[in-house]
């Protein structure tokens, strides 16, 4: 009989099992069936049938293993933090020109209030993430806290001096980017992946809608005679509150997992919403003791631990990010830094109010959109036709926007070449009767709704790339809170840039139709390259990422020998 020919190698490595699907009655687990009899634990109640992800330690001091009211607290304590960061950052889009007019100062010098502080928070953003790798998160919140503690104080007591004025305004700076950067790795420490998406929604929600919708709130405020100095009165009170949840109910959610796969699971996940226990001194000089300031430092410090968060914020995919939303993004806080400039002086003479109204529009269509494309029916069906649906579609939205806003104003402003005006007439007296606020106010609103549109983009993608190029899911969720964090520093620096440079560009009419005509045009071409890009070379835009953020060792590709070489 003629001898078979042996069966083809595959090409596809072996890929490892699925876990078993019969659990015990002990508890929530099963076996891996590749023999290694590794413990899979599977979460509790209507979710009895979901692997837990990330895999939990058996250490009830490990965050996965905390309660939910602790859980639940912790998050609250940081979304405070957030809402107030994001009310602080436009507190001044309304009175800009008051601001101006009183210190006796350019309107430039008045904007660098919101610009400088923004481009510090960047700064700091990156050193956060640096810190916090290193000693844990709680003890860069705490400063940080302290930090907008004192600028908030100060800020209530700087009238007459622009210079205290920007001081304070830079130490709140000082304190925004520690929770513009690690408060998604706070979420992603303390609940498992079947619980994130919705906290992550609310704090995208949080986020959006307290930046979008201080003016409103803050130009009614600042209408008074204390001016701008009641809105961080107000603050202050609402500060008091968040420093006490972040000091007593914000723990340190940086852990250094260690699991063994050899022994069962004993620990039972508590699903309770409201603590239960006895509240007499001893439990609460326990609980406090356990909040101490800094409990966590990494086991070994090194060059490659301190660059991580730096090389994923130089990435490639984070670069297309920043490259195809930045200038819808830069352009809405420039643009609204730059309202009070245009509808103060006469023909409109807007009040502090009135002008917080303009962001009306704004805060009613980008907020539910930036929500609605955070939800999972969307991410689900994150493909690359999608991917660039939604760029060519946020792309469009924005350039509207900054197109029409642009050439809304300034067509309106112009005076008439027909010989229809009154000869006296000037583009003041023409441009009250022919420019309509809720108009202008709508097409800021399309640019905002169009930047939010494009940045829905954005966390799909980095998981994508972080699922490409990550050894384990504990790298895949350091790089993707990483790449976040690096995003946004790199758009809040350049976004300060645009708010100091942009007064000087539409100081005159013309000047704003040119700006808003060059913005709109380029933001097409550039979404053009980065569509082309991820159409013809999105694998190797992700294999880059992992060469940039050296989670690819080349090393083990390199051949000694040839493999059919025998001694």
């Amino acid at each position: 009989m003629e001898e078979r020919p042996p069966r083809p190698i595959t090409k596809d490595w072996p890929r490892p099992a699925t876990a078993a699907t019969t659990a015990t009655a002990v508890s929530a687990r099963s076996y891996s069936s590749t023999g290694s009899q590794r413990t899979i634990k599977f979460a509790t109640g209507k979710y009895a049938n979901v692997e837990l992800s990330p895999q939990p330690s058996e250490d009830p001091e490990d965050p996965l293993n905390w309660p939910l009211w602790k859980k639940h607290l912790n998050l609250g304590a940081l979304l405070s933090m957030v809402a107030l960061v994001g009310a602080m950052k436009t507190a001044y889009i309304s009175v800009n020109s008051v601001i101006a007019i009183e210190e006796g100062v350019s309107y430039t010098a008045a904007v660098v209030l919101t610009a400088a502080p923004l481009m510090v928070s960047s700064i700091t953003g990156l050193a956060s993430l640096i810190i916090a790798r290193i000693w844990g998160k709680r003890p860069v919140y705490l400063v940080s806290m302290v930090m907008i503690l004192i600028g908030v104080a100060w800020n209530t007591r700087v009238r007459g001096s622009l210079a205290q004025n920007t001081a304070a305004r830079i130490f709140q700076g000082l304190g925004w980017g520690a929770f513009d950067t690690l408060v998604l790795g706070s979420i992603q420490d303390t609940y498992f992946e079947h619980e994130r998406q919705s906290k992550i929604i609310v704090h995208y929600a949080v986020s959006v809608a307290t930046m979008l919708g201080s003016p409103l709130l803050g130009g009614v405020a600042s209408a008074g005679s204390q001016a701008f100095e009641v809105q961080f009165e107000i603050m202050s009170a609402f500060l008091g509150v968040s420093i006490l949840l972040l000091v007593f109910g914000a723990p340190e959610t940086a852990y250094d997992r260690v699991i063994l796969d050899t022994l069962p699971p004993t620990l039972e996940r508590s699903q309770s919403l409201w603590p239960t226990v006895i509240y007499t001194k001893e439990a609460a000089l326990k609980y406090v003791t356990k909040m101490t300031p800094w409990s966590y430092q990494v086991n070994e410090i090194n060059l490659p631990l301190i660059l991580q968060a730096p090389r994923a914020m130089l990435a490639p995919t984070t670069g297309l990010l920043f490259a195809v939303t930045l200038l819808p993004y830069a352009g809405l806080w420039s643009l609204a830094s730059s309202l009070s400039m245009l509808f103060s002086p006469l023909p409109f003479m807007l009040s502090s109010a009135s002008l917080g109204v303009l962001m009306t529009a704004p805060f009613l269509l980008a907020t539910p959109i930036a929500v609605a494309l955070a939800f999972p029916l969307f991410l689900r069906r994150f493909r690359p036709t999608i991917h660039l649906m939604t760029l060519i579609v946020g792309t469009a939205v924005a350039s509207i926007g900054t197109l029409g806003f642009g050439l809304y104003l300034a067509g309106a402003m112009e005076m008439p070449t027909t010989g229809s005006a009154d000869p006296f007439s000037t583009p003041w007296d023409l441009g009250i009767d022919r420019v309509s606020l809720p108009v202008a106010s709508f097409l800021l609103g399309l640019l905002a709704a169009g930047s939010l549109t494009l940045d829905a983009t954005i966390r799909p993608t980095i998981q994508r790339s972080t699922a490409f190029t990550s050894a384990n899911l504990a790298v895949g969720l350091r790089n993707t809170a990483d790449m976040h964090g690096g995003l946004m520093c790199l758009r809040n620096l350049i976004a300060g840039a645009f708010i100091v440079g942009l007064p000087d560009a539409i100081i005159m009419w013309d000047g704003l139709k040119m700006t808003t005509l060059g913005m709109g045009i380029a933001q097409i071409i550039v979404t053009i390259g980065v569509c082309a890009v991820y159409w013809y070379w999105d694998e190797n835009v992700r294999r880059l990422d992992g060469r940039v953020m050296c989670l690819i060792d080349l090393s083990i590709l390199k051949r000694s020998a040839s493999f059919f070489d025998t001694d």
